[in-house]
Formats: C-alpha cells, sequence, structure tokens
C-alpha cells in the first residue's frame, strides 16, 4: 500500500535538495509534482544562490520563482559558453569614465561621466543616448548607481554629492562636504542609504534620495580610498590604498571587525571589489588576488598579458579591463569551491582607443 507523506514535512525535506534532484522529484508522483512546484522552495533557491534577489519575479518578466531560477540558470551557462563573437561592440564618442548598469523593463541602460563633465545614460541594445544632464562645473571623480531607483550619484572636485533620476535637468538632492569624497557604496537592505568615505577617514552615511545625513563613523587616521557593500548588503569593506590596509565593518554602525595588511609583494591597489562569501578582490599589476576578510590568499590569477587598469564584482561575475584594451570576464564558482573563479572569455581589442574604463 502507498503511503503519502502530508504535505508539510515534504516542503522541508525537498528544502534540502538541489535544483536538479528537486526537478526529478517532480516527476515521481502528482502530489510531489505539486509540492516540488511550490514557490517557497524555488524563492528559497533563489535567494540562496543569488544574494541580489530582493525583487520579485515578476520584475525580470517571469511568472513564477521556478521559471525565474531556470532563466537565471540558462543566463548564466550561455555567459559561461560566450566567445568574442558573440559580443557586439559600439564605440561612443568621448572619453568615458565611470560605467555603471541600470536594468529597466529589461533593458541594459549605461550610465556614463564624460570628459566634458556631463552625465549619460545609454540603451545598450540600441546604442542611442536616452538623457544628459547639463555641463557641470566641476570634474566628476565619482559614480553609483541605484538600478531598483533608477537613480545615479555623483560626487565632484568641489566635494559635493549630486542624486540624479537620469530623466530631469536638475539633481533631485545635493549635500557639500567638508573633505573630499574618495569613495562611494550603497546598502539596500534596510535602506536605501549612501555611505561616503572622506579624506579624513570618516564614513557618512546619507539617505536616498533626500541625501539626510544619518550618522558620521571615524574609521581610520588616514584617508580612505575604496569602500564597498557586499552583495548579500551585510557589510562595508574600506581601504587606505596608501597604507596596505583593509577593513570590514557593518553598516551604518560601522562596527570593525577584522582587518588585515596586505602581503609585501602585492603593490597597493587601485581598485577592489567584493564577492559573495566575503571575498575581497583586488588587483596588483597584471595579476587578479582573492582574500578572505582575515587576509587569507586564496586564489592568483595569472591569465593577463597587461596591467589590470579596472575591475568591476558583483554576486554572479568579475570583469577586468587591462592597459592593452583587453577585458576579461569571470564567473564565480557554485558553492565557493576552488577554483574560486571561472574563466569565461577574453575580449581584445583592435583598434586605437584608449584603455576602456567603467
Amino acid at each position: 500500500m502507498e503511503i503519502e507523506l502530508p504535505d508539510v514535512p515534504l516542503v522541508k525535506i525537498f528544502s534540502y535538495l538541489y535544483a536538479l534532484s528537486l526537478l526529478q522529484a517532480s516527476q515521481v508522483s502528482k502530489s510531489w509534482n505539486c509540492v516540488a512546484e511550490s514557490d517557497l522552495l524555488w524563492r528559497r533557491m533563489c535567494l540562496k544562490k543569488w544574494h541580489f534577489c530582493n525583487f520579485t519575479y515578476e520584475h525580470l518578466g517571469t511568472q513564477t520563482w521556478k521559471q525565474l531560477f531556470l532563466h537565471q540558470t540558462k543566463q548564466e551557462r550561455q555567459m559561461a559558453c560566450a566567445q568574442p563573437e558573440d559580443f557586439i561592440y559600439k564605440e561612443a564618442a568621448g572619453n568615458l569614465g565611470s560605467r555603471f548598469t541600470l536594468d529597466e523593463q529589461g533593458k541594459s541602460i549605461i550610465c556614463i561621466v564624460s570628459s566634458i563633465r556631463k552625465l549619460y545614460t545609454w540603451d545598450v541594445q540600441e546604442g542611442t543616448m536616452i538623457w544628459s544632464s547639463p555641463v557641470q562645473q566641476f570634474n566628476i571623480t565619482n559614480l553609483e548607481t541605484l538600478p531598483q531607483m533608477h537613480l545615479a550619484i555623483t560626487a565632484d572636485m568641489e566635494k559635493t554629492i549630486k542624486v540624479w533620476n537620469c530623466r530631469d535637468r536638475d539633481p533631485l538632492a545635493t549635500c557639500a562636504m567638508a573633505q573630499i569624497c574618495f569613495s562611494l557604496a550603497f546598502l539596500t537592505k534596510d535602506g536605501p542609504f549612501l555611505m561616503v568615505g572622506d579624506s579624513d577617514g570618516n564614513i557618512h552615511t546619507f539617505t536616498i534620495p533626500e541625501l539626510r545625513d544619518i550618522s558620521e563613523v571615524h574609521a581610520f587616521q588616514y584617508s580612505i580610498d575604496i569602500l564597498h557593500c557586499s552583495p548579500d548588503k551585510k557589510w562595508v569593506f574600506a581601504c587606505g590604498i596608501h597604507q596596505h590596509i583593509f577593513s570590514k565593518g557593518t553598516y551604518y554602525l560601522a562596527h570593525q571587525i577584522a582587518s588585515f595588511l596586505l602581503p609585501v609583494h602585492i603593490d597597493s591597489p587601485n581598485w577592489m571589489g567584493v564577492g559573495d562569501g566575503n571575498i575581497i578582490v583586488v588587483e596588483s599589476g597584471p595579476y587578479l588576488f582573492l582574500f578572505t576578510i582575515n587576509g587569507l590568499m586564496l586564489e592568483r590569477c595569472e591569465g593577463h598579458q597587461s596591467i589590470i587598469s579596472n575591475i568591476w564584482v558583483d554576486s554572479l561575475h568579475v570583469l577586468t579591463a587591462s592597459m592593452d584594451c583587453s577585458l576579461h570576464v569571470y564567473m564565480w564558482e557554485d558553492g565557493g569551491y576552488y577554483p574560486y573563479l571561472k574563466k569565461c572569455c577574453h575580449l581584445e581589442y583592435l583598434g586605437n582607443s584608449l584603455t576602456p574604463s567603467w
């Protein structure tokens, strides 16, 4: 006689399965199929694999969390198998600075800064400009975006922070800082909030988009040159590159829980990023290094032929641009196992443009 387990314990059992096992279990019987299709199980799986999933599945054009999981997994596999000829290259006029991707209704929107002190947004697929700001009085030194709210945040040489909605001529809010702003980072779990590091070693926290000052914490005795929020929105990583010191602290209470010195054979990095699993990514010359928050070196990537000029890190990918205008695309290994980064593709630029940056 066949005995069917109740749905509640069956859901608990299925919660320990990987995606492939859950799909296989759904083929056993109608009752198992019903439980295995549960949005609760697939939502939990999405949140476990992609910590940035602070959205609903409708935002990505899918009808269930299962469809979202399968869609995202397919996208990752396509990226892992990508070849240089699969990409389309379009060149925009002007000397471009920082670039960050904004997702809007399925479109990939790039926000960039030009050498003539203007902010632009471009539709990547169409290759057309959507919006531009007026020419600013001072050079823009920092650019960050908040895709969930379609906002861009800039800092300029006059120590002024501005919030833009990338539609109107004037910024939504402006805030003048006492000291030069070196870095920007976001926290969206309880926010969103904007965190700014300054030349006196202070970390300031502001509301978005109003730029209302919430707190100021003195983190270092020297300038904060790099500041990043982890993809899971739990930690802030601060770095003084001239002092070779990395620190990790919680957000806006800024309670430091770890710090370490870089090895003497690694030059001070100009760029860093933070991945899932509390892994710090830094560049030094033609090498890419992975560290734990306590300073343990996990991996050294040696595939670059030239000095790394810029890096971009999120919970899915690591992108590097080199002085020879080449672009390397990596993906994080599932489960954080060694090797931690899997190289997807290497794009070489055959033109005469300047070194790429974003």
